[in-house]
């Protein structure tokens, strides 16, 4: 009996011991879940509301500089080497500030620049700017306006949509300016008209589409319309695709529409992404149709400044701070003739004007906007030059004002 109680007795303790053990084994669990809880809190909290964006934005196929081979390696590469494999995106530019200097330190009669505030003084010309060799070397602004005042750019927005589509060309999501716009209006193949399927971007971006301008008589009815797109689409061809030159915002509209197509962007949301935010044009806002299309032919706004910095990114041969944000070859392509008009004073690129200024005939293009919206690059000049105004008269009084800057500068 007595060995039986020690035996009964040991068991007990033995039994207690190892629940005992047993308890503290669960604390140590909970306290390992409690932490393993907390990691994705903290993780979450880490990251940034940018980041989700970035991670889930698809890319055009063309901005890998993945090779076949680099496509196949394993996951087990490490992070460093992922980064380094990322295409190459545009950072924005935050910090940048236009710098400032003399006339005089850049090569420009300031006596000259006088005499054109005189002129300036006599019109309604509301802001200047004008830089020379990245300098911002003079600025007018009549009362009421300075270098923060947004102004619509009215059809020196047709520059701006160049640029985007040309970046959209660069980056693959165009095939280029030879394609038939009957790929993103498959429609107008059904018309008994053959030249719809005729007209390709390259006839959109030079006026020469053949399709009936919507800049005369028809324009207040385009812009009432319930739909944009299809209002141009029912006008009537009036001349062979390539053969006439016809100015019409119309043009550029298509030009906005087929951005949003190719993109599934807008023409805001692809150029925030590609060229406003790298550039660091804040100031930047876009209208929008019926449908919510960008009104990139007529309805783009921004500062002088911001105006300034477009002009200077053509003239650096689309260089911003070292980011190559247009290809040189679409801002060679964009501003230099593409087709001669038989009338007027400039001929026509790619949505930008081209003639020359000064005795010497120096080489320039310009977006020109109604009531006297310009940008002006003289690039032997390193000269820069942008105009706001409320003025509907003759536009020869800017020809003669930049004339007369051109021959304030030393070559």
């Amino acid at each position: 009996m007595k060995k039986f109680f020690i035996f009964t007795l040991c068991l007990l303790l033995l039994v207690f011991n190892f629940s005992a053990c047993g308890n503290q084994v669960d604390t140590l669990q909970s306290g390992s879940n409690d932490i393993i809880t907390q990691e994705p809190t903290l993780q979450e909290e880490d990251v940034t509301p940018e980041e989700p964006e970035t991670t889930t934005q698809e890319e055009p196929p063309q901005q890998s500089d993945e090779t076949p081979e680099q496509s196949d390696e394993t996951s087990s590469e490490t992070t460093e080497s992922e980064q380094t494999e990322e295409p190459a995106e545009p950072v924005q530019q935050e910090d940048w500030e236009w710098q400032k200097d003399t006339p005089e330190n850049q090569g420009v009669d300031s006596n000259a620049l006088e005499a054109v505030h005189a002129t300036f003084d006599t019109f309604p010309l509301l802001t200047s700017v004008i830089v020379r060799n990245g300098y911002i070397i003079d600025e007018y602004y009549k009362d009421g306006y300075d270098e923060t005042s947004s102004f619509v750019l009215n059809s020196s927005s047709k520059s701006v949509t160049s640029a985007i589509i040309g970046i959209a060309i660069d980056k693959g999501y165009i095939d280029g300016v030879d394609v038939p716009i009957s790929e993103y209006f498959p429609q107008i193949l059904e018309y008994e008209n053959a030249y719809w399927g005729q007209i390709t971007i390259w006839n959109l971006l030079t006026h020469t589409s053949g399709i009936s301008t919507t800049d005369d008589v028809l324009w207040t009815e385009w812009r009432s319309s319930d739909n944009w797109v299809d209002y141009i689409l029912n006008l009537p061809i009036v001349s062979e695709p390539g053969t006439e030159f016809s100015y019409s915002t119309g043009n550029t509209h298509l030009l906005s529409a087929i951005l949003e197509k190719a993109t599934g962007m807008t023409l805001y949301d692809f150029g925030k992404q590609y060229l406003f935010d790298p550039v660091g044009m804040d100031s930047v806002q876009i209208e929008l149709d019926p449908q919510g299309i960008a009104d990139g032919g007529n309805g783009i706004w921004m500062t002088p400044y911001d105006m300034a910095k477009f002009g200077q990114l053509y003239l650096n041969h689309g260089v911003w701070e070292g980011q190559q944000i247009i290809s040189s070859e679409w801002v060679e392509q964009s501003t230099s003739v593409q087709f001669v008009r038989s009338t007027g004073t400039a001929n026509y690129g790619y949505q930008w004007w081209v003639r020359t200024f000064g005795d010497q005939n120096y080489a320039a293009y310009f977006a020109q906007g109604h009531a006297g919206q310009y940008i002006f690059v003289i690039p032997q000049l390193a000269l820069v030059i942008t105009f706001n105004s409320d003025y509907t008269g003759p536009t020869s009084i800017y020809w003669q004002l930049v004339n007369d800057i051109v021959a304030a500068c030393e070559e």
